[in-house]
């Protein structure tokens, strides 16, 4: 173990009480040396650290006396800043976990760091941070995406926020149920951290356009994720295929061609491979004329409303067209795609025809992921407190660099 010692090189001239908050002459009234850990790769070591005595001249305040502690070192901590960065930034950047944290500091920076010490430096460092000094450091672009998702801990929903644009994660809050109270409480909550969105996009939960116009306004443009809408179709083509099968391998046919490919055939056709193009011919010379080439036709028809439509207007249009070509009559699952296409909430579903600035899909299932990922490593977070400090910290030293001016 080695020390080194760390002195004041001069004195200096003026100071601020602490207590008083008075600028004054420094006067000085003695000193002593203080013992902390610091990190260092080549062999264990510990500092002596001057600390100084001073005198308060304002004669009203209530201590006469206070110290002044180098830049490097806090009051009542026995480690510099650094380590404490190190440690904090190491659960955050790398998303590691307090005991790896703690077996880093002692194997490769030559210094301890106990599991409950690390995390209180954790938590001292997130209170420091104010959430909504981050919200406004981060320049929210005005599009807001809001989805909700299961948390690893508790049952219930965790509603997450997300500039649209930037696929920052913006406020994430726990919500007992996804009635229309809960998510109005919610936004309520991200008007009063300064999230006033023009536009915002959601899944097609029926809670969420309703409750966004109450609070943020009529004039409000709403999305619903194009991610989301075709996950709906998607889930009814293949209930269709399956139903399909279901009827030949009552015949006596074999399907087995249907199930290998069944992925294939709703993928989209532009990401099919040389493989999946060799695949699909044969699947459609022995299906020609089927269900499984209304299948892709059906398919490639909804995604050309999204796609090739030009504005809204257009995208009705190409809505009324399947309608006119009586698609509902060929398969109960085809007509409950087209009567989801011909609610009252399709114009949501187009709203970034006639506004390109707005993104057709939000990010909320990559910022979803990347939240899940933090979530796996602790096991899930055990407070709400816990959660939103961990938030704070991955937006100051992810989204910010580390620095709020």
């Amino acid at each position: 173990m080695k020390h080194r010692i760390i002195k004041f090189k001069r004195l200096p001239k003026r100071c601020i009480c602490p207590y008083c908050g008075k600028k004054q002459k420094f006067k000085y009234n003695g000193s002593y040396f203080k013992t902390v850990k610091d990190i260092n790769l080549n062999y264990p070591l510990k500092l002596k650290v001057q600390v100084l005595r001073a005198k308060c001249v304002n004669i009203n305040c209530k201590k006469k006396t206070f110290t002044i502690f180098p830049k490097e070192i806090q009051k009542y901590q026995r480690v510099t800043r650094r380590l404490k960065e190190e440690s904090i930034t190491g659960l955050i950047n790398d998303n590691s976990t307090l005991p790896r944290i703690a077996k880093r500091l002692q194997r490769v920076f030559n210094t301890t760091g106990s599991k409950s010490s690390i995390d209180r430096w954790k938590a001292e460092k997130a209170e420091s941070l104010d959430i909504r000094e981050i919200i406004k450091r981060l320049n929210f672009s005005g599009i807001l995406c809001v989805d909700e998702y299961k948390p690893k801990r508790y049952k219930g929903y965790d509603l997450i926020d997300s500039d649209a644009l930037t696929g920052r994660i913006l406020y994430l809050e726990k919500a007992e149920g996804l009635g229309r109270g809960i998510v109005k409480e919610h936004f309520e909550k991200l008007k009063d951290l300064g999230i006033t969105p023009y536009a915002i996009i959601f899944d097609m939960r029926s809670c969420f356009a309703g409750t966004a116009r109450k609070v943020f306004g009529k004039d409000i443009l709403i999305q619903h994720d194009y991610f989301h809408v075709m996950k709906i179709i998607h889930y009814h083509l293949n209930r269709a295929m399956a139903e399909y099968r279901r009827l030949l391998k009552e015949s006596g046919i074999d399907t087995l061609d249907i199930w290998s490919a069944r992925w294939i055939i709703l993928k989209n056709i532009e990401d099919w491979s040389y493989k999946h193009h060799q695949i699909m011919e044969g699947i459609l010379k022995r299906y020609r004329g089927t269900l499984i080439e209304d299948i892709l036709i059906l398919k490639q028809g909804i995604r050309d409303i999204f796609l090739e439509s030009n504005n809204m207007r257009e995208a009705f249009f190409r809505r009324d067209e399947l309608l006119k070509e009586g698609w509902q009559f060929k398969s109960q699952h085809f007509a409950k795609i087209i009567k989801f296409l011909s609610s009252p909430y399709f114009k949501y579903m187009v709203t970034y025809l006639d506004h390109p600035q707005i993104p057709k899909s939000g990010n909320s299932e990559n910022v979803i992921r990347l939240w899940r990922q933090m979530e796996k490593v602790r096991y899930g977070f055990k407070t709400g407190e816990g959660r939103l400090n961990h938030l704070k910290l991955y937006q100051f030293y992810h989204y910010l660099n580390g620095k709020l001016d």
